[in-house]
């Protein structure tokens, strides 16, 4: 089984930088990861975040893919809660444009940020708004050119342009068997967030009900140490924590002070301490635990993320595990 690796980097702004340090790290992550022969290279969408530089991930991707050469670039992903489905395929076909065969498009159900960020994205809505289902399925025909005969948009003077030219990947971040069973339907790829819940029976779950011919991707935590005090460190300061609303609604945070400051809006609202689905040990010991979960899964495509790991470390933890699998 060949294993692909590909790297989401969130620009998380540490001590002493700013944004525009930052981004410039991640522009060098990027470089050195097409360098080591990563498949991919994600970038998320967060926003009113002071953490987190990467705000606007098409701006960001442009700009990725104007520095590097070969190694693809994506959205993991574009939170489509919060826009039109048409300017999304306007601005990605332009990204293929610019980059064919280069261009990967994720997309999310989640709000990345708090509710003043929906508040400020969806405030011009004047009507009601489609479901994410909804939404997802029409970018997909906005892509595809394939509206039925019968739907508005089918008419010639709503077809997009530029036209995507090509097969473009198109990838949904889920991990319910509700999001395996709409990316099935619709035949994209499904990126499982394990770095987020490191349920195993729920992305057992998730990936039986996955039939679509397209990747099946797990996203998870890597750390690469030779000591084991500095490993439980590193996984006890990742912890997440999941707010539940009475109404049902979730939103996560990587931190319990902020989980608190937003639950506490709230009445009856729960604070749960999640286990983030990690893989923490020397070169060898991550790759063997890769392979394992490559073979209980089902994938042969793992999307690396680094959170809370400086830029200096994350540059040497790449190295290591992309020499490792390549037996060097």
């Amino acid at each position: 089984m060949g294993i692909k690796l590909s790297l989401l980097d969130q620009s998380i702004v540490y001590e002493g930088e700013t944004a525009t340090s930052t981004l410039a790290k991640t522009v060098a992550l990027a470089q050195t990861a097409e360098t080591l022969g990563y498949d991919t290279f994600y970038v998320a969408e967060h926003h009113l975040i002071k953490e987190l530089a990467g705000a606007a991930p098409e701006i960001l991707i442009s700009y990725l893919l104007a520095s590097t050469k070969h190694i693809k670039v994506g959205a993991a992903g574009v939170m489509l809660q919060h826009y039109v489905p048409f300017k999304v395929a306007e601005a990605f076909s332009v990204l293929q444009h610019l980059a064919p065969h280069r261009v990967v498009l994720g997309v999310g159900k989640a709000q990345g940020g708090k509710d003043e960020a929906v508040q400020l994205l969806q405030r011009d809505y004047v009507q009601n708004v489609q479901s994410f289902d909804e939404k997802f399925i029409e970018l997909l025909h906005f892509i595809r050119n394939d509206f039925a005969s019968n739907h508005p948009y089918a008419a010639p003077e709503y077809t997009l342009e530029p036209q995507f030219t090509e097969d473009f990947a198109v990838d949904l971040l889920g991990g319910s068997q509700e999001s395996a069973k709409l990316a099935t339907t619709e035949q994209t790829g499904l990126i499982y967030p394990y770095f987020v819940n490191a349920k195993e029976d729920v992305l057992a779950q998730t990936r039986a009900a996955y039939r679509s011919s397209e990747a099946f991707k797990i996203a998870v935590i890597v750390y690469i140490t030779d000591d084991p005090l500095e490993a439980n460190r590193y996984l006890h300061e990742q912890a997440s924590y999941t707010v539940l609303l009475a109404n049902g609604k979730r939103l996560n945070f990587n931190d319990q002070q902020t989980a608190e400051e937003y639950a506490n809006q709230y009445e009856q609202a729960q604070i749960i301490e999640q286990q983030v689905g990690a893989f923490v040990g020397n070169a060898q010991e991550v790759k063997a635990a890769l392979l394992d979960f490559a073979h209980r899964f089902d994938t042969e495509h793992f999307v690396i993320h680094t959170p809370g790991v400086p830029y200096e470390k994350k540059n040497d933890m790449i190295h290591a595990l992309a020499h490792e699998f390549k037996g060097e």
